[in-house]
């Protein structure tokens, strides 16, 4: 059997720290608004560094024209924007035991670096 991969995003180390911190906040007695905030941030803040990671990054070493990279760019904004809303309105309805679980979701997808 064949472990599954993973695509990892690296992290600035300031939203490395904001993601400890939200998932510490999400597991707290803040109110639920709070929390809810705390998580719909560091999710979007992290849905666009990946974007930039994994899209507009490669492209440039790759050499790929400006033009083409705007154009993706202003595609995966759109994209990004798209999900705001009903990204909010599921946090937004959550319980407290519910965003402990968005805490466990986080947590598990941020792992050290294996290389470092």
């Amino acid at each position: 059997m064949s472990r599954s991969w993973f695509l990892a995003t690296p992290l600035p180390d300031s939203l490395s720290e904001d993601g400890r911190e939200t998932i510490r906040v999400l597991r707290s007695s803040a109110p639920e608004a709070e929390k809810s905030d705390r998580a719909f941030a560091f999710i979007h803040a992290s849905v666009q560094h990946s974007m930039d990671h994994h899209f507009n990054g490669p492209l440039a070493d790759l050499g790929v024209g400006a033009i083409t990279r705007k154009t993706l760019g202003v595609a995966l904004d759109l994209a990004v924007k798209g999900m705001k809303r009903p990204m909010r309105k599921i946090l937004d309805g959550m319980d407290a035991a519910q965003l402990a679980g968005v805490a466990d979701a986080i947590e598990e997808r941020l792992y050290p670096d294996p290389h470092g």
